[in-house]
Order: C-alpha cells, then sequence, then structure tokens
C-alpha cells in the first residue's frame, strides 16, 4: 500500500472539509492551501490539479460507502443481521461525516462528467460487480428457503440507501426549524436507525 507524506495526507483531509461544506466550484487551490499553511505549488505537486485531487476524495467516498456494506456481508451469519448490521455501519459512517450525502449528491445530480467517472471508475469494477453478485446470491439462497420475501437485489439496496440517506439530508430541516439540541439530534439518529431496521426487515419477511 502506498504511503502518503504529511503533509500530502493534510492536505486532502483540508480540501475533503472544503469540498464538503462549501462545494467544488467555490472552493479553489488557493483557499485550500492558506487553510494548510503550504504553498499553492505544493498543492498542485501532490494532486496536479484540483479536479484531479477532488477525484480522489470523491471516489474514496463512494467505495468507502460500499465498503460499509460489503463489511457486513462478510462478517454476519443471518441475512437478517446482515441487514441490520449493514444499517447500523451505514448509520454511524454517516454520523461520523454527515456533510457527506450533500456533497455527493450535489456532484453526481448537477455534474454529468461525475457521473460518466463514477461509471468508469467504479460501478466498471469488478470489485464492484462481484459484490453485488455476492449479495444477490445471499438474497435468491434467502428466497429459495423461504425466508424472504420476493424482492429484487438492488431494490433492497436502494431501500436502505435512501431512508438512509435522506435521515441525514433532513437534519438541518429537524434541528433548525424545530429548535432541537445536539443532544436531540443524536437521539433522533439513534431512533431513526432502529426504525429504518423494523422497516426494512418488516418489508423482507415472507
Amino acid at each position: 500500500m502506498e504511503t502518503k507524506e504529511p503533509m500530502e495526507l493534510r492536505i486532502r483531509e483540508v480540501a475533503q472539509e472544503l469540498f464538503f461544506n462549501q462545494g467544488f466550484a467555490a472552493t479553489s487551490t488557493t483557499q485550500i492551501a492558506h487553510e494548510v499553511g503550504c504553498t499553492q505549488a505544493l498543492v498542485h505537486y501532490y494532486y496536479r490539479t484540483k479536479e484531479n485531487l477532488f477525484r480522489q476524495i470523491f471516489l474514496e467516498q463512494i467505495e468507502a460507502a460500499l465498503g460499509v456494506i460489503g463489511r457486513s456481508l462478510h462478517e454476519t451469519e443471518s441475512f437478517e443481521t446482515f441487514i441490520s448490521g449493514a444499517i447500523s455501519m451505514y448509520f454511524d459512517a454517516l454520523s461520523s461525516n454527515p456533510r457527506l450525502p450533500y456533497f455527493v449528491l450535489e456532484e453526481l445530480v448537477s455534474n454529468p462528467d461525475r457521473r460518466r467517472y463514477l461509471r468508469e471508475n467504479f460501478v466498471k469494477k469488478p470489485a464492484y460487480a462481484i459484490f453485488y453478485m455476492q449479495f444477490d446470491t445471499l438474497v435468491k439462497s434467502e428466497q429459495k428457503a423461504g425466508r424472504l420475501a420476493n424482492v429484487e437485489s438492488f431494490d433492497i439496496l436502494m431501500s436502505i440507501a435512501s431512508l438512509t440517506v435522506f435521515t441525514f439530508l433532513s437534519l438541518p430541516l429537524y434541528q433548525d426549524l424545530l429548535e432541537r439540541t445536539d443532544t436531540d439530534v443524536q437521539n433522533f439518529l439513534a431512533h431513526r436507525k432502529r426504525e429504518i431496521t423494523r422497516l426494512v426487515l418488516q418489508g423482507l419477511r415472507p
């Protein structure tokens, strides 16, 4: 595995925070360099362009999201345990980075180049296909055994992703419009994790 230098990692960390908080277009390499405390030339030395830096962060975050479900797939025994674990891990991952859904959705919806890049560098990767085939095989096995409703594998993943992501997209409304405290937000997230798990599992029962 390639070892990155401390300055290279620091540039990536700062760039990720700025991209998440204000978007790609509003972030410049000059601002990144200023926040890091280095020269703009050093940013370009490590990452060549802002676009290249963004793409590394963007793809890394997408792969991490899939990895959450992939780890749960290999670490659990029953299908219900897998689903519960995947939702829990996905929630925990987004809780540590609640701006991620905004970041991904904004770039994918507004920029067709991002969608093409994601398709070529992620969706078409053998690792993605293997993961989906493993998941689909597990779903069909559970259905054949009569333990799972006749639901498409893709729909299961979409239900988990959409219910979870919208919870985080709605956080500003929940917190600001209803004047909730940070403690209220944490309780709300814990509640939504339990409720989404219940709803998904209920919909999968034969």
